[in-house]
């Protein structure tokens, strides 16, 4: 009799917003035991976060839209010098070209933010978009949430997709 092993942990979460106003997700982690899982904390050996995060929304064809980064994806940020890994600059989101957006160190609550929010350093990831991101098309999209973990004992990197599913933007009557 055969057996099947899934080793993929990733949690299938449709979503929908709308187009022109901000996108606002808040997510709770737990461990395995049920416990709320400490996302701020930094890798002792390399100072930069221990968790990073990306969500990329992509058309049904697999053409880049949006992606979301936490401050630092790769060991860069966006607004800072002392990174010399290649991180995309903020950019909207336009028929041509895909958009990029950090929130950065101008808005660091904005982007995929891994830090307090609820007090509690690491309790909930935030995802926040402003309005003038969200204006791409109207229409069903895919997306993933993929976290970059540095792990402080060895220094391995892990990839591990999270969330996933359909991304639908709703059309807007009143535009910004």
């Amino acid at each position: 009799m055969a057996q099947t092993l899934n080793t993929d942990v990733a949690a299938e979460v449709n979503i929908t917003a709308r187009r022109n106003d901000t996108f606002k997700l808040l997510l709770e982690v737990k461990d395995s035991a049920g416990n709320t899982l400490d996302l701020s904390s930094n890798n002792t050996s390399t100072s930069q976060p221990e968790y990073q995060a990306k969500m990329t929304i992509l058309s049904q064809s697999g053409d880049e839209i949006l992606s979301v980064f936490s401050l630092i994806w790769n060991d860069a940020a966006e607004h800072a010098s002392s990174y010399t890994v290649d991180h995309p600059k903020d950019r909207e989101p336009s028929p041509t070209q895909a958009g990029y957006y950090t929130g950065g160190a101008t808005d660091a609550a904005s982007g995929i933010n891994l830090e307090a929010q609820t007090g509690t350093a690491g309790e909930k990831i935030a995802i926040i978009v402003p309005y003038n991101y969200m204006d791409f098309q109207s229409g069903t999209y895919k997306y993933d949430l993929q976290i970059r973990q540095n792990l402080n004992s060895t220094g391995t990197l892990e990839y591990i997709t999270w969330l996933y599913g359909t991304f639908t933007l709703k059309a807007d009557i009143t535009q910004s």
